[in-house]
């Protein structure tokens, strides 16, 4: 069941920080934070190696993932070996957010100290992101 979730999130996220190209502008976030275009820059180039470190740890969870529904499509499973797979992903999530931590430790530690203020109202954002969506889609609210 975790390897389920994990699996899809380890190989999103790597894929998104694949391609940070795709908008290496991103206007809303400049203005808001007041970047530069080299600390821009800097957080591509981050995405770019995280992508890097991340990708040989979704290629190993992405093949435990395949040989746990192998095991468990027998007729049997073995619980042993599922349960090892299973403390496997595990271990898998642990390491992405360590590596993902790290990233973005140094992505934080480029910005000014004025920049780090207004990261708490973005990450509140975040969180609050579903239950906006959920209220829009109720006629609470309109959407933007």
């Amino acid at each position: 069941m975790i390897s389920r979730f994990l699996l899809p999130l380890l190989a999103g996220a790597a894929l998104l920080a694949q391609d940070p190209s795709a908008n290496p502008q991103p206007p809303d976030l400049k203005a808001f934070l007041n970047l530069s275009d080299t600390q821009i820059q800097g957080f591509v180039q981050l995405q770019q190696q995280k992508a890097q470190a991340l990708q040989p740890l979704v290629q190993q969870a992405t093949q435990t993932q395949q040989k746990l529904q192998q095991i468990l499509a027998a007729p049997n499973p073995d619980p042993a070996a599922v349960g090892q797979l299973v403390i496997a992903m595990a271990t898998f999530g642990k390491q992405f957010q360590q590596i993902a931590g790290s990233f973005q430790q140094q992505a934080s530690s480029s910005l000014a100290a004025d920049q780090k203020t207004k990261l708490p109202p973005l990450q509140l954002a975040l969180e609050l992101h579903p239950a906006a969506l959920q209220a829009v889609s109720l006629g609470l609210l309109n959407a933007p």
